[in-house]
């Protein structure tokens, strides 16, 4: 994904702590601390948390600290993090050999990230709510599903799933749609503001509401991830749901949701690099994607045509370029509209 990530485990020289974290080095940090019995008993370390814990204290919009308890033991590692609520692990399943941290590492995923994508979206953690009734709500999964298939309950379950069993917030229109609302409002705001889980069946692409959902996830640039849940066939794919990663569906309702929070910081963090590249090269954009350019987002950007004196506009979109048959097709429409990627930032600063 391109975050930056560092790991501290050691001392640092003479010292009986790891190096400090220079939080002046990043715009949002979040820093996950694996507690395990070693870390409890060794009050240096104990320390080195509270330390953490107070400048994170100091800049809770921008920096977190998130415990994860790999021990019974793990909650009584400071009293500062007494009150925190750790990310758990089930401990009966945890093993030392590679078996066992392959399923803590199972565990915490979707938590920490929840957590990174709520980090970057600027809101509290879900376990802070009740402080204040302004809070932003959790990261919301509208799930996108055909009511002509078995799908349906396949969606149901999944709906259920993430509702008893994560932190997350659903869209789900039988449910969620409050009686007297006008519905196509209420669908169409409901996907502007959230992730969208299209489950991907027989009769998705033949049901109107289904496409118009995904087009106006598309419009508003949401992230958007496809469960292919197609048992016998489709009579006509719908060709909107290209460009999206994809997974099949058989009841893997963690990897589903992981896959989706991904796309989430994905969107999320892409968005704020390219932004800050391009003002560290002083290049103007006429408009940042987060994913790969397709000729629904030309369609858009024709729509708002170029500003006043510019002979072509820049659109930047992320890692890696598409390849030349794909970029012919756009340019062939029009060439007021020049696609770069972050790579090519550089020759564009020097050329200016």
């Amino acid at each position: 994904m391109g975050i930056p990530v560092y790991f501290r485990n050691t001392n640092i020289s003479d010292t009986k702590q790891p190096i400090e974290i220079d939080f002046s080095e990043s715009e949002y940090t979040a820093v996950i601390a694996l507690v395990s019995d070693e870390f409890v008993l060794d009050k240096n370390y104990g320390n080195y948390l509270d330390s953490i814990f107070d400048k994170c204290e100091a800049e809770k919009d921008k920096r977190r600290v998130y415990p994860v308890a790999l021990s019974k033991s793990a909650y009584n590692v400071s009293i500062k993090f007494s009150a925190i609520n750790y990310i758990r692990t089930d401990k009966s399943k945890q093993g030392c050999d590679k078996n066992g941290s392959e399923i803590v590492n199972s565990q915490i995923k979707t938590p920490i990230l929840h957590e990174l994508c709520r980090l970057l979206m600027n809101m509290k953690k879900a376990t802070d709510e009740v402080e204040s009734l302004a809070i932003s709500p959790p990261v919301k999964l509208f799930i996108s599903h055909s009511k002509h298939d078995e799908s349906k309950f396949d969606a149901l379950k999944f709906r259920d799933y993430i509702n008893s069993q994560t932190q997350l917030k659903t869209f789900f229109d039988t449910t969620d749609i409050a009686y007297g609302s006008n519905f196509g409002e209420e669908i169409k705001k409901a996907a502007h503001e959230s992730a969208l889980v299209v489950f991907q069946s027989d009769s998705y692409s033949d049901r109107e509401w289904c496409r118009i959902e995904v087009l106006e996830a598309k419009t508003a640039g949401c992230p958007i991830v496809i469960v292919n849940a197609v048992q016998n066939g489709e009579k006509r794919a719908f060709p909107y749901l290209g460009n999206y990663p994809s997974i099949r569906f058989k009841d893997n309702f963690i990897e589903i949701i992981d896959l989706t929070l991904e796309q989430v910081l994905f969107n999320l963090y892409t968005k704020a690099l390219l932004d800050s590249l391009t003002d560290l090269y002083g290049i103007k954009t006429h408009k940042i994607l987060s994913t790969s350019p397709e000729l629904f987002n030309f369609l858009q950007l024709k729509k708002r045509g170029l500003n006043m004196g510019e002979q072509y506009s820049l659109v930047i979109y992320p890692d890696p370029p598409l390849g030349s048959e794909e970029m012919q097709i756009l340019n062939q429409l029009d060439d007021d509209f020049v696609f770069i990627t972050s790579l090519t930032l550089p020759s564009i600063s020097k050329r200016k």
